[in-house]
Order: C-alpha cells, then sequence, then structure tokens
C-alpha cells in the first residue's frame, strides 16, 4: 500500500490507481486541467477503521460549469473503477473556498503532489 516516501494512507494500490485513471478520464471529457488529488478524512489516518473515501481534487482555475460537470463525471468513474463505494469529492479551482479539510490530515494520493497533463 505505501511506498519508499510515501505518506500513510489507507488506499490499496488498485483504489489509487483507479482513482488516479478516474480523474485523468473525467478531466479529458470536461476539458479540466488537475493539478493534484489529496485524501482527506478516515482514510488519510492509519489510526482509523473504515470509512468512505474523501477526494479534494485541485483543478486549474475554471467556471462554475466545468467544476460542476468534473464532479458528476469523477463520480461516474469512479464507481466504474471501484465500484459502489462511498467516495466523496470537493473540487477546488482555486476560487471560492471549498469546504474542506477543515483542521484534517489531508494527505496526497501517491504522498505527494500529482501533475496533471
Amino acid at each position: 500500500m505505501s511506498r519508499p516516501g510515501d505518506q500513510v494512507v489507507r488506499l490499496t494500490d488498485l483504489e489509487r490507481e483507479g482513482i488516479l485513471n478516474s480523474i485523468e478520464r473525467a478531466s479529458g471529457e470536461v476539458g479540466a486541467i488537475w493539478r493534484r488529488v489529496l485524501l482527506f478524512g478516515s482514510r488519510a489516518d492509519p489510526a482509523r477503521r473504515g470509512g468512505d473515501i474523501d477526494l479534494l481534487v485541485e483543478i486549474e482555475r475554471a467556471d462554475d460549469a466545468v467544476a460542476y460537470r468534473l464532479k458528476q463525471r469523477l463520480r461516474i468513474a469512479l464507481e466504474d473503477e471501484l465500484g459502489e463505494q462511498k467516495v466523496d469529492v470537493v473540487i477546488d479551482d482555486g476560487g471560492r473556498s471549498p469546504k474542506r479539510r477543515s483542521g484534517r490530515l489531508a494527505v496526497g494520493v501517491h504522498g505527494h503532489a500529482c501533475a496533471g497533463r
């Protein structure tokens, strides 16, 4: 699950790959450019058990319609990749401050910033 230099997160390698594949697919479909993906909530805390997957996807500045479409397409792509799991997605385009993390631990899906295309 973790690689040398990674921060520990409670995702399997298949889940990580599925999340990144989903983001690539969804962002390509709507024309968004993603910068990084952060996991927050209980799955970012190795001391906790269970929990849904909470993702914060940082994208280049986009209008509300692009961010909305990305969130919708990403939900579909995540279900295709991960099956029926509880996944919460927050999109941050650097504009309005999204409801996110608020003091909670957040780590990169790869333990570091994930570069988008």
